[in-house]
């Protein structure tokens, strides 16, 4: 199921971190998640913008799932010869497990699921993300 981002469509960016790459420890210390992401070169890089939700998702670990959820804090940049995208994310006391996620069956085709290899950025819809912000608030 292909699903083209439209500002109309989109509820929040989902920023992917593979702990098996980027260590979350120093990030759990923090309390928030690194100031920028890597995220490829396409259509979604130019559709990110400042003030935009951004929800933290850590793959491959036991407790896999959205860690915390903030707002993307400036515009897409080239650094390295890559892109890069600053955010600013605080991290939850505890995570959001991606089997509570997939409780909600409408949540079950959030691109996390349907696509974990996906490059960042990922997103959820505007639906989806009205069924995670109660989460959030807890």
């Amino acid at each position: 199921m292909h699903r083209r981002i439209t500002p109309d469509n989109l509820g929040a960016w989902v920023i992917k971190c593979n702990p098996r790459t980027t260590s979350v420890e120093p990030m759990l210390a923090a309390g928030e998640a690194k100031a920028r992401w890597c995220v490829a070169s396409n259509y979604r890089a130019r559709l990110v913008a400042p003030g935009q939700r951004v929800l933290f998702w850590v793959s491959a670990h036991p407790r896999r799932g959205i860690w915390g959820a903030g707002r993307v804090t400036g515009d897409v940049f080239v650094e390295g010869g890559g892109l890069q995208v600053p955010v600013s994310i605080p991290l939850f006391a505890e995570p959001f497990s991606a089997i509570d996620l997939l409780a909600l069956p409408e949540l079950r085709s959030m691109e996390v699921f349907r696509s974990p290899q996906q490059a960042n950025p990922s997103w959820v819809s505007k639906a989806e993300l009205a069924l995670i912000e109660p989460l959030l608030s807890r």
